[in-house]
Parts: structure tokens; C-alpha cells; sequence
């Protein structure tokens, strides 16, 4: 994918030169991998906020969605599903790869997250 230009500060542009050297790569590798792992950084951040929007919001997720999957974005309630895959269908629809927080509503609220890059498709903790 070609984009416009993209200026880098002279001091950055000066870094990035004498680490691709004696790193061996290239000035667009190790752009690309810098890029990718702020995107993932990010990423990582929006789905802790969702986490803790599911722990706020849990007591009263349980008294209504038990057993339910529910969609979290923004801090929000966006749907809800006992069918976790019909659930993923409409949120991709809906928010397309804007990472939402999709979780089953259990007794506990504190559970593992996995999130798949979407560079690599490998699983990151």
C-alpha cells in the first residue's frame, strides 16, 4: 500500500538510518515494525478500558444478560447475544476490525484475554 509522504523528524530520521544499518534491515522494515507494535500497544490499551467497562458494568449485566455474550465499546453496552457467534457477526458488521470487547457474562467478571493481531493472526497475551 503507497500512502502520501509521511515526514520524520530530522533527528528521528537520523535514528532510524543508523539503527536499519546496524541492525541489517531495512528503514521500511523497522518502520513497519514500529508502526505494527503502536498499533497493537493501542489496541491492547482499548480493550483494557472495555475490560474494566465490563467489571463496572457486571452487577447489572448479570441481573439482565446472564449466560448472555455481550459486546462492549466505549465504556458501553452495544449488544448482547446468547449466541457468541451471531454476536461477533453484527459487531464486525457494525464496527468493522475497531476492537470491541466481546465477553460471555459469568458469575465472575475478572477473565483471560486473547487478542489475535491483525497483522499476523498469532495470539497475544
Amino acid at each position: 500500500m503507497q500512502l502520501e509522504q509521511i515526514a520524520l523528524r530530522e533527528d528521528l530520521g537520523i535514528q532510524l538510518l543508523q539503527d536499519a544499518e546496524q541492525s541489517e534491515t531495512s528503514v521500511d522494515q523497522l518502520l513497519n515494525l514500529a508502526v505494527e507494535e503502536f498499533l497493537l500497544n493501542k489496541q491492547r490499551a482499548k480493550i483494557d478500558a472495555e475490560v474494566a467497562a465490563f467489571v463496572r458494568l457486571h452487577p447489572e449485566l448479570w441481573k439482565t444478560k446472564p449466560g448472555e455474550w455481550v459486546a462492549i465499546h466505549n465504556g458501553k453496552l452495544v449488544d448482547a447475544d446468547p449466541d457468541r457467534v451471531a454476536l461477533y457477526r453484527r459487531v464486525r458488521d457494525l464496527y468493522g476490525k475497531v476492537s470491541v470487547l466481546i465477553r460471555e457474562v459469568t458469575t465472575d467478571p475478572e477473565q483471560e484475554i486473547w487478542l489475535r493481531t491483525p497483522s499476523t493472526g498469532k495470539v497475544a497475551q
